[in-house]
């Protein structure tokens, strides 16, 4: 299994930067590949055998290797979301929050904007999480989890009205009904004077 690793990383080396996939378009047209380079899941699944094997420092190394080898957006945003969930198991949360930045600035999507928008509260950055989890639902308008961490965010921060709006909207999607039946709980609360 190493050795297929091995060839695999110095297949994708000598192919060029991350081993993208040949334009299928017009020359010098660039190609987007669908997913990562062969490189970078490689790094990454080394940083991971790693890390089961408590090797933190060997594990750092081939995150930040995946993610410096990374050369297109797939490859970018996948290796710095990997490499930022390990640095919050690590409690290394500004790093991690750097890395998020850095995966939605290479490939912006939906879970990755709801993270940093968690991590962001959680570090206290209220206006950052709140524009990251903006960007989340934006991008997934039908996802419940971005409305659920608004409304949340936005009571805490006493913004009402804002927090009922998110869970009036929350009604308007398919919910399992014990989550629905917290949004009425919390719209009955907000109601409250």
């Amino acid at each position: 299994m190493a050795r297929r690793l091995a060839a695999l990383a110095i297949a994708a080396a000598l192919a060029g930067c991350g081993g993208r996939a040949p334009a299928t378009s017009a020359p010098g047209a660039p190609s987007t590949p669908s997913a990562p380079s062969a490189q970078v899941r490689a790094e990454i699944e080394q940083a991971e055998a790693a890390e089961q094997a408590r090797r933190h420092d060997v594990a750092r190394e081939h995150y930040q290797r995946a993610v410096a080898s990374a050369c297109d957006p797939e490859s970018v945003a996948f290796a710095r979301r990997e490499y930022a969930e390990t640095l919050i198991t690590w409690g290394e949360y500004p790093e991690a929050i750097a890395q998020l930045e850095g995966a939605v600035a290479a490939r912006p999507s939906a879970a990755t904007w709801h993270d940093l928008g968690l991590l962001r509260n959680n570090q206290g950055d209220v206006r950052g999480a709140l524009a990251a989890l903006e960007q989340a639902r934006a991008l997934a308008p039908r996802d419940a989890r971005p409305r659920v961490a608004l409304a949340a965010l936005r009571w805490k921060s006493g913004d009402r009205a804002g927090a009922a709006a998110e869970y009036r909207a929350l009604l308007d999607l398919p919910l399992p009904e014990r989550l629905r039946a917290k949004v009425r709980w919390a719209l009955d609360e907000l109601a409250k004077p």
